[in-house]
């Protein structure tokens, strides 16, 4: 008699459901900006126990820009720089290897994986508001923050991540406007999260068959619209808007006019919040406030260098010659990819960029078209925000999981596993 096998310890697809159903978690300890790094581990063991594993569309060409990137640590001079290299630089791998993940693991169905990843919206939603209700919070006390020694703890960029806060309280048109950051260090991180996550959202959500999903999907949407826009983030605004844009039109070249109709109704609804509530005057302060005299002189400062060492650029940021800005190569991933991986590792990035747009422009079907919209929000926000440490998993994510042809096309059925997801269905 065959022996009955005890169930595995860990469920398939664990390490993406760690990552995003369970990140509050991560957050609420002050692991969340190194989980993404961390998980390179349990990534290459789950490798080396696979046969041979099948390539995702366009990643070979992010991974000779990985590559090349770390050729540049050679041009690192402090110990603190190598170390904050190392992490992003296993952020860049843990990307990749996410990729290979949700593409390979094929025990997971695709629209497993979406509603997963979709779960860390709703955290940032529900992060969105707390940071509004209550902008002043913070974990003064975390297991990270015990763990790390004093004199870390006192870098503020350290601090931010270890001893998180729920939002950033910043002068904005002579105002404090308290602009949400949780579950991520900075609001800008938040911002960056929620417009790269969003079509996730939507795709497990607006193209279900239950009615009462496709509901919940509607209302979830509009219930984020008063946190997005309260956040004075405008970069976020922009990648709502490209998000809207690309589903709509490559929906209506498809022959489905729904997206469109759709755009058009979230475009009276938002033209309403702005002109009838007082989040009109919020939004209309931060459009005429700008900040982009001291963006500018970053940029330049960031040519400058890469020009200076075109070939390996200079490993990571530098202090800007201006006291006051950030620090030369942290505002913006091509500007980054420009002075930390010199102009070879900028044409290596801005190149996989257009091959992955190009690339999810061949899909077709609404779950696809709506995942492959990321990667436009990716192109768009690498111009004002930098990639890590969350956005790019999430885009590697995305490409993987648009060029899955499984369950999603052949009817299997879904079946729930817990509250904890929106909806876990299994492949066949």
């Amino acid at each position: 008699m065959a022996a009955i096998g005890r169930p595995p310890l860990l469920r398939p697809g664990w390490i993406v459901y760690s990552l995003f159903v369970l990140y509050p978690l991560f957050w609420l300890m002050g692991f969340a900006e190194f989980v993404w790094a961390i998980s390179v581990i349990p990534l290459a063991v789950w490798a080396m126990l696979q046969g041979r594993l099948s390539r995702p569309p366009t990643v070979t060409l992010f991974a000779i820009y990985v590559l090349w990137a770390g050729f540049t640590v050679v041009r690192l001079d402090r110990l603190t720089r190598v170390l904050a290299f190392g992490m992003r630089y296993a952020t860049y791998v843990a990307a990749l290897g996410l990729a290979y993940y949700v593409y390979n693991e094929r025990r997971v169905s695709r629209a497993t994986f979406v509603n997963w990843v979709a779960m860390l919206w709703v955290w940032s939603i529900l992060g969105g508001y707390l940071g509004l209700l209550f902008p002043h919070v913070r974990l003064s006390v975390t297991p990270a923050s015990l763990l790390l020694p004093r004199a870390l703890l006192a870098d503020d960029y350290v601090a931010f991540m270890v001893r998180p806060r729920l939002a950033q309280v910043q002068d904005i048109f002579g105002l404090p406007i308290p602009r949400p950051s949780a579950l991520y260090a900075y609001t800008n991180s938040w911002g960056a999260a929620v417009g790269l996550l969003t079509p996730f959202f939507a795709a497990a959500t607006l193209f279900a068959a239950d009615q009462r999903r496709r509901r919940f999907g509607t209302f979830g949407l509009l219930l984020a619209l008063p946190p997005a826009l309260l956040s004075v983030n405008r970069g976020l605004w922009l990648s709502l808007g490209l998000v809207l844009t690309v589903v709509a039109v490559r929906s209506f070249l498809a022959g489905r006019r729904g997206p469109l109709k759709v755009a058009a109704a979230a475009i009276v609804v938002i033209g309403g919040l702005i002109a009838l509530t007082p989040i009109g005057e919020t939004v209309g302060g931060r459009l005429e406030e700008s900040s982009a005299s001291t963006r500018a002189g970053i940029y330049r400062e960031a040519w400058a260098g890469a020009k200076e060492s075109p070939i390996l650029g200079w490993g990571g940021p530098r202090p800007s010659t201006n006291p006051f800005p950030p620090h030369v190569g942290s505002h913006g991933h091509v500007w980054f990819a420009m002075f930390s991986h010199g102009l070879v590792g900028l044409a290596l990035y801005l190149a996989w960029m257009v091959w992955a747009i190009y690339a999810v422009s061949t899909r077709r079907d609404p779950v696809s078209i709506m995942l492959g919209s990321v990667v436009f929000v990716g192109a768009l926000q690498m111009f004002f925000y930098n990639m890590f440490s969350a956005p790019l998993p999430i885009i590697l994510i995305a490409i993987a999981l648009t060029f899955r042809d499984d369950d999603d096309h052949e009817g299997a059925r879904p079946r729930q596993t817990g509250s904890a997801s929106l909806q876990v269905s299994t492949s066949r």
